[in-house]
């Protein structure tokens, strides 16, 4: 076991550690990390969002159009001057071109996107 090797305890007091963390709710679960460009999904971006009605029913209509999108990979209330910041990845200009004018900007509760493209991410 890696973990246990890192960390300097063999592999069975390692694993009721886990197994202690997971059943307290400190580990919530774990996921496999994909490379987004072998599924064709070659451009990323930052969509920051300003709703024009703020109340749950704005909140609640942008939400309900974004959630089953799959371009979407992260969606983020944030403070500031916009509402929400969108992860989106798409595999080309056009497709992003599509999905702003599209989607985001044809909510009613959208009131202006502001797209940024990510041209390098650092390593995690």
């Amino acid at each position: 076991m890696e973990l246990a090797d890192r960390i300097g305890l063999s592999p069975t007091p390692c694993g009721r550690r886990v197994k202690r963390l997971e059943d307290e709710g400190v580990i919530l679960g774990y996921a496999a990390r994909i490379d987004p460009a072998a599924l064709g999904q070659n451009i990323s971006v930052l969509v920051s969002v300003r709703l024009a009605r703020h109340g749950p029913e704005g909140t609640d209509q942008f939400l309900a159009t974004i959630a089953d999108r799959p371009e979407v990979t992260e969606c983020l209330l944030v403070t500031g001057n916009i509402d929400f910041m969108l992860r989106v990845w798409v595999s080309d200009i056009e497709a992003l071109g599509t999905f702003i004018r599209d989607v985001l900007q044809s909510i009613p509760a959208v009131a202006e996107t502001t797209t940024m493209v990510i041209l390098k991410q650092g390593a995690r």
